[in-house]
């Protein structure tokens, strides 16, 4: 037992640790962090699990198919939707591109993931640490930020948002020059100007024009800026053509796109408190911490220092409630109903991502708020009890590590381990693409895949595009509007007995698949089910206008001598997912 006198010393001895150890550099924690999170996507190896939706099912092959066509200089890419423009299928990152030409698609999206994985922590590390003065908070908000269940495929789109954060404030401060520019220029390389480019080259200038009235003289953020401008013009010049003279090859499926209101306060709170569609920040238990934090500070003596920390809180704050008013504005009938009624660039962009912003921004938005917290010393004394401090930012944090944890690719990886798929559900890489059943499926063809064209029935199409099929069909969010209509012409009969598959191709289109009346748009029919197909009303000819011969089917269809079709067999694997029904036309 300690006496009374030994337990304050104790009590200073760690207090003096923890100080000693927020001044020291602490990131190589990151290492660590790596090494534990991607241990199960190494010992399960081909048996790994990504998120397969917008990844593995379409954007994958945004790097596959520039890759297969890297040097022959084409402009159309043969292999989908009956030849897709190559403008229509750029890379998120393109810096990514080779690693798809070196290595295995898996091992490719892989290393993808972990280099996005390690900047994501060193570019939040070095953010917080930067604003705050803390090592131990930026180790917390880094931790927390890169373990999110963010989508590698993207690139640094959203995994960046901090290190590109961390260069504009260096340049800011004139301050690491050289390693500022190279990680803006690695930023313009690795993230796409549609998803978050523009709103950092939009908010970087909105910062220019502060500093300009303010008659601040500082060459270097107007440098930066530049930098990351020309990046962009560089790698999206064909876009960026035919958004400002309309110079493409074709008219975009996405000019039929309709967007659809909501009501603004659901719309706006929904965002606040959970984030949307492919921004998965997990933050909702943060947001009382933050207030609470906020509060408290508003009341506690600070140091020059500390009030500028509080200040960026505060600002950071409204900023994150900012992004949630535009997203609602953004969803207003009134703006949606102009979005609908002119065409071009207006009519499919989507101004609304800033709330990509959203995983980054909340977690440095909790540590700018612990800061306030964790720089304020006890009143009368000149301790900061970073003991205490610390336990009750794990207690604050607790929830939002269960969220973490249960979403993260490493839970699902080692979920996969102890379980598998029996069990838990998921489809692994090796099941999803199934390259033995493709090779087997090749083999019985016995063609050329370059001399005819294969369509999917309740099947994605995306095993059959990795292994070198043509297809017909295929995942697209940007390939000719007449290609759709022809597409139509096929499953018209169909889904007009659905009208909410109808609504969904027609409205978006951005799938197109053979959507049907009995399986609608669900495209993961797996091997073993007792599913037959009967009665389908596809217009065949319109089919094999498209230059179709085959057609890879989920489940046997029980009249296919009436759709003019003769069966070539039934595949499946051990390893598959799939058992597929292989019919000619």
């Amino acid at each position: 037992m300690f006496t009374s006198d030994e337990k304050p010393a104790i009590g200073r001895q760690i207090n003096q640790f923890l100080l000693w150890l927020d001044r020291i550099p602490l990131w190589w924690t990151g290492i660590l962090i790596v090494v534990v999170f991607f241990s199960p996507y190494f010992i399960l190896g081909d048996g790994c699990i990504f998120e397969i939706n917008d990844q593995l099912d379409e954007s994958i092959m945004n790097y596959m198919l520039p890759a297969r066509h890297l040097w022959d200089g084409s402009t159309v890419y043969p292999e989908m939707l009956g030849g897709v423009n190559a403008s229509g299928m750029q890379p998120s990152a393109i810096l990514f591109l080779p690693l798809y030409c070196l290595f295995s698609a898996r091992v490719a999206f892989l290393t993808q993931y972990m280099i996005c994985f390690v900047l994501a922590f060193l570019g939040m590390y070095l953010l917080v640490k930067e604003s705050t003065e803390s090592s131990i908070l930026a180790v917390i908000a880094g931790a927390c930020f890169c373990v999110l269940p963010l989508y590698p495929v993207y690139g640094l789109s959203e995994f960046g948002i901090p290190l590109v954060a961390y260069a504009f404030l260096c340049l800011w401060k004139r301050k690491r020059i050289l390693p500022a520019l190279m990680c803006t220029l690695l930023f313009g390389l690795t993230s796409h100007l549609v998803y978050t480019g523009y709103v950092v080259l939009g908010l970087w200038l909105l910062a220019l024009l502060v500093a300009f009235f303010q008659k601040r003289k500082n060459k270097w953020p107007v440098l930066g800026f530049a930098e990351l401008l020309v990046t962009y013009v560089i790698v999206n010049w064909s876009l960026i053509l035919e958004i400002l003279v309309g110079d493409s090859s074709y008219v975009s499926h996405r000019e039929e796109m309709v967007s659809s209101a909501t009501p603004f306060f659901e719309t706006f709170w929904s965002l606040f408190r959970n984030s949307a569609q492919h921004a998965p920040s997990l933050h909702k238990y943060l947001i009382l911490p933050i207030v609470i934090f906020l509060l408290l500070g508003a009341f506690c003596k600070k140091e020059e220092t500390d009030r500028m920390i509080y200040k960026a809180a505060v600002i950071n704050f409204l900023f994150l409630i900012g992004i949630a008013l535009f997203y609602a504005f953004c969803h207003m009938t009134v703006v949606v109903d102009f979005k609908n009624s002119v065409t071009g660039f207006l009519h499919y962009f989507q101004i609304h991502r800033f709330y990509w912003l959203y995983p980054a921004d909340w977690y440095l938005e909790f540590a700018l708020a612990a800061a306030v917290l964790w720089r304020t010393k006890v009143p009368h004394t000149d301790s900061r009890m970073l003991p205490g401090k610390l336990v009750i930012l794990a207690v604050c944090l607790l929830p939002t590590l269960q969220l973490l944890k249960v979403n993260s690719g490493m839970y699902l990886n080692v979920n996969q381990i102890n379980n598998g798929s029996g069990i838990t559900g998921y489809i692994s890489w090796e099941s999803w693409f199934s390259e033995d059943l493709m090779q087997e499926i090749d083999d019985a063809i016995g063609r050329d895949k370059s001399t005819y064209r294969v369509a999917h029935l309740g099947v994605s199409p995306a095993p059959a595009l990795m292994h070198g099929f043509y297809t017909v069909d295929g995942y697209s969010n940007n390939y000719p509007l007449e290609y759709k209509h022809r597409f139509r012409e096929v499953i018209a009969p169909e889904i007009e007995k659905n009208e909410e598959v109808r609504v969904y191709f027609d409205t978006w289109g951005n799938r197109c698949y053979l959507f049907n009346s009995i399986t609608g748009n669900y495209m993961r029919l797996q091997k073993g089910n007792t599913l037959v197909y009967e009665g389908l009303e596809f217009d065949m000819e319109a089919l094999r206008e498209l230059g179709c011969e085959y057609l890879f089917s989920g489940a046997e269809i029980g009249d296919a001598d009436r759709m003019g079709m003769e069966l070539v067999g039934y595949f499946e694997t051990e390893d598959s997912y799939w058992g597929i029904w292989v019919y000619r036309l």
